[in-house]
């Protein structure tokens, strides 16, 4: 999916899925939309005992409501603007962004958000659409435009996720023998936590969430959750990123002396192994 131009709101994407929301998981005639209950399907449907279950807990345990309050706690919080806004304000903020949110990558996604509230006006024009989510898509996008720049209403966003992390880390220091969230298996909390965290990191956040003594525990969790093997799989290699960075660079930095900005994302990607 072609994100940065808007392919989400593009026809037939919105014939399997009516409300543009990305990801969506099609398994033969059935589409499943949301991050959360894809990774509920996939637990569901393929989990036969070779892995680990991701809800290892019976139903209405002490253990399994937990996990799902922190589902819940974890789910709505508006990463996307969280990101947008971090190209804004990272000089102000002091942020160390790593790949892939480095270089002309980041200049390259505002202008796309821009361009995809242009894609929607216009998918709203077309004959036999249904409106309603768009009209919803493109309200939800010209509201997080107003949150991401300014300054004071990003800030809103910045304590929300910071309220959430200080939740997090009074639950491990008080549970601080169990390796994971619910109990010493990895669950669906663990890997929405994570990757919230993973995202912050990419971002350049650490330092002014968890690092210096912040958040000792979260600190902790986001290193073993880094080393384990699910996630060094899922990073990108040096390689993937440059090809990238290079195929969404405008062509005025591919020359002259605009060559100097990719080569100094270059030098970033591999110092960031």
């Amino acid at each position: 999916m072609d994100l940065l131009n808007g392919e989400q709101y593009s026809k037939w994407f919105l014939n399997l899925n009516p409300k543009a929301d990305v990801p969506v998981l099609k398994d033969q005639s059935l589409a499943v939309t949301d991050s959360q209950h894809i990774i509920n399907y996939i637990e569901n449907k393929f989990c036969d005992g070779i892995h680990k279950s991701l809800k290892p807990f019976k139903a209405n345990s002490l253990e399994f409501n937990k996990l799902q309050m922190f589902c819940n706690i974890l789910a709505p919080l508006p990463i996307g603007a969280l990101s947008l806004g971090s190209f804004i304000h990272d000089v102000d903020l002091k942020l160390v962004p790593k790949p892939p949110f480095v270089g002309p990558l980041r200049k390259v996604c505002l202008g796309n958000n821009e361009k995809v509230v242009q894609f929607l006006k216009q998918s709203l024009l077309e004959v036999g659409v249904n409106r309603a989510p768009l009209m919803r898509k493109l309200e939800i996008q010209e509201r997080r435009k107003r949150f991401v720049y300014s300054r004071s209403e990003y800030q809103k966003i910045l304590d929300a996720i910071r309220t959430v992390l200080e939740f997090f880390e009074r639950d491990m220091t008080a549970h601080s023998k169990t390796e994971w969230l619910i109990s010493n298996d990895f669950t669906m909390a663990d890997l929405a936590l994570g990757l919230l965290l993973l995202r912050l990191y990419q971002l350049g956040f650490e330092n002014y969430y968890w690092s210096y003594g912040k958040l000792p525990s979260i600190e902790s969790y986001f290193l073993r959750f880094k080393k384990r093997t699910a996630c060094q799989k899922l990073m990108p290699s040096n390689f993937e990123f440059l090809k990238d960075i290079w195929q969404m660079t405008p062509n005025k930095y591919k020359i002259g002396t605009g060559a100097g900005v990719l080569g100094m994302a270059m030098m970033v990607a591999f110092a960031h192994k």
